[in-house]
């Protein structure tokens, strides 16, 4: 105690302390990004304390503190109830109702009381303020805006920082773009909100306040939007709702039935795909988040109706809430009680009794905010076509190759790279990605890609040699080869080409030598490079000689003094001769030298030669 006296105030010091303002004992709450910062996943308490007149008009009932302890158990850790006050208010004095003040508190309390940030707003309210953002309204709306939001502000002065009001819902005149008149005066009943609030003092003071966009849409604030001004600095989030694209998840009619990548077969949903989440959600990041200004999605989500894919549809959940995290961006689900197996069903929870009722959607809402133990998908790679090669991936885990099906964590983003073999070329992907640059894939769901390979068009040539003393011409099949004309020609490897040869006029086709034989039509198999000869003869009856000496294969070995003639009916594909002096051999009744065979076979069948009369040191004549 260091020897100090306490001794009691005079009481008329007493008095002046009791009667200071309240503002003196408020406490300066954290900051709007501090705030902010505390939602990891929101949830809407919807169609229930906004309902008219009374909390189980539009058919759930009453809430209790089990079902939102059950609502926090199952993640969600920040609350917003959408709230009416104009039937619940005397419309002569803009007093509310002090018992429905009471019940509102008590529903704020079953959250707030256990930890979870509440958002307490002004919702559709049957449309005194929502629907009329115009000249002739804006005084009227506005006294009205300020005593309401005097009282509630009031009634909740002392609540710490995880209380949150929202002034506004969904402001408009109409769904189309707004006009200069329809921005003024939507913009006017956010001034009068955060004006109202402040001046109540206590904690309200320095609380941060909700403001919206005009319809709570993400481009007109990009757009139009301006932020009040506010005594207390760094104390405003704004409000986006997200419901894009309209035909996938609100219109009960729509066709658009699938929604994302894994869905590219089946979806009728003509935009808002991927890229523009990620590219509306980066622009809501540099306009108001990286400014140190918060933004919550107070309302997102993806109605039932006949025929919707629900994988689909939880695929859509997850981008949407992950897309957001990246950018920073807190997301709170429409839930409006409404049972998943209904049209326009959007409950998570059992209203009565607190169980969960489509656990797809919580586990997608939860992944893509990143709560809760990371799911691993997996992606599978297949190989087609006639080529070769492998497909390799990053981060690693697929070498097919091998390996060719990995494991990977939700929203791990996966990039295969296909390589051809020699001889091959890589064709393109087929399933989650398309065409021939490298394939990245987001592991929100399970995937499957096929890789195809073609076999590299290698060519070898075939070349047609015409011989003989007649003339004809040679074609492929395949075409390429008339020769004619064109006597070589490359045909892809593999190819089965058929030469057919056909005589001139006043020749005879003698046969193939080379790659064929014989005297039919020749058929290669492309497997190398080819050469044919085609041989073409002069036709004729052929020649005779008086006396003529027969013989089989070689005739030996003769010399003669005058004229000798010999004739063989073999047949003869070639023949031969040696030691000729240069006289003249006469075959088929021409004048020869050696080597200019076949010959033209005689009427009577056989083929003659005739030798000029002389003396031969040595010489022979044959055939085969």
């Amino acid at each position: 105690m260091n020897g100090f006296k306490w001794s009691p105030l005079p009481r008329h010091m007493l008095w002046t302390l009791l009667l200071l303002p309240m503002t003196v004992w408020s406490q300066t709450l954290p900051t709007a990004t501090q705030v902010a910062a505390q939602i990891q996943l929101g949830w809407n308490l919807g169609n229930t304390l906004e309902a008219q007149c009374g909390e189980t008009a539009w058919g759930n009932p009453a809430v209790t503190q089990q079902f939102i302890n059950s609502v926090k158990a199952a993640g969600f850790n920040a609350i917003r109830i959408p709230a009416a006050w104009d039937c619940h208010a005397n419309q002569s004095t803009m007093t509310l109702d002090a018992t429905w003040m009471a019940r509102v508190k008590q529903v704020v309390d079953y959250a707030h009381g256990q930890g979870m940030v509440v958002i307490l707003n002004i919702h559709w309210d049957g449309g005194w303020l929502e629907e009329h953002p115009l000249y002739s309204y804006q005084t009227a709306v506005n006294q009205k805006q300020n005593a309401y939001w005097t009282q509630i502000a009031t009634t909740f002065r002392d609540y710490n920082e995880r209380l949150l009001f929202a002034g506004t819902n969904e402001v408009h005149a109409d769904y189309g773009t707004p006009t200069a008149e329809h921005i003024a005066v939507q913009q006017s009943y956010n001034q009068t909100f955060v004006n109202a609030v402040r001046a109540t003092g206590g904690n309200n003071a320095s609380r941060t306040l909700v403001v919206q966009t005009y319809n709570t849409n993400a481009w007109h604030g990009l757009n139009y939007f301006s932020m009040p001004t506010d005594t207390a600095a760094n104390r405003l989030i704004v409000e986006i709702h997200h419901y894009d694209p309209y035909d996938f998840t609100l219109n009960q009619s729509g066709s658009c039935l699938y929604w994302g990548a894994p869905y590219p077969s089946q979806s009728a949903c003509t935009w808002a795909q991927e890229a523009y989440h990620d590219d509306l959600f980066a622009q809501v990041k540099a306009k108001w988040v990286s400014q140190n200004i918060p933004v919550i999605i107070g309302e997102y989500g993806v109605a039932t109706r006949p025929n919707l894919s629900l994988p689909a549809r939880q695929y859509y959940l997850e981008y949407v809430n992950r897309a957001a995290a990246s950018n920073g961006i807190k997301t709170f689900y429409w839930d409006n009680g409404v049972q998943p197996s209904q049209t326009n069903g959007f409950a998570i929870f059992d209203r009565n009794s607190g169980a969960v009722v489509d656990q797809g959607v919580l586990d997608a809402v939860k992944r893509g905010a990143g709560i809760g133990t990371p799911v691993n998908y997996a992606l599978t790679v297949t190989k087609a076509g006639a080529g070769s090669g492998t497909v390799t991936s990053t981060p690693s885990g697929i070498n097919c190759g091998a390996t060719c099906s990995a494991s990977y964590s939700t929203g791990t983003s996966v990039t295969l790279t296909a390589t051809a073999a020699s001889g091959s070329t890589f064709s393109g992907w087929s399933g989650a990605c398309s065409g021939t640059s490298a394939c990245t894939v987001s592991m929100t769901v399970a995937r499957a890609v096929t890789a195809t390979f073609s076999s590299t068009a290698t060519t070898f040539p075939l070349a047609v040699t015409k011989a003989g003393t007649g003339s004809g011409t040679v074609t492929a099949s395949p075409s390429g080869i008339n020769c004619g004309s064109t006597c070589t020609a490359n045909y892809a490897s593999g190819t089965s080409v058929t030469l057919t040869a056909a005589a001139a006029s006043g020749s005879a086709f003698a046969g193939w030598s080379g790659a064929c034989t014989g005297t039919s039509t020749c058929t290669l198999s492309m497997t190398a490079a080819r050469n044919v000869t085609a041989t073409f003869n002069t036709s004729g009856t052929g020649g005779t000689c008086s006396n003529p000496i027969s013989f089989t294969n070689n005739t030996g070995n003769f010399n003669t003094t005058g004229a000798v003639c010999y004739r063989t009916s073999q047949t003869i594909n070639g023949w031969g001769c040696s030691n000729f002096d240069g006289r003249t051999l006469t075959v088929g009744g021409q004048a020869r030298t050696c080597g200019q065979l076949p010959l033209t076979r005689s009427a009577d069948g056989y083929y003659y030669f005739s030798v000029t009369g002389g003396t031969y040191s040595w010489a022979s004549l044959y055939a085969w």
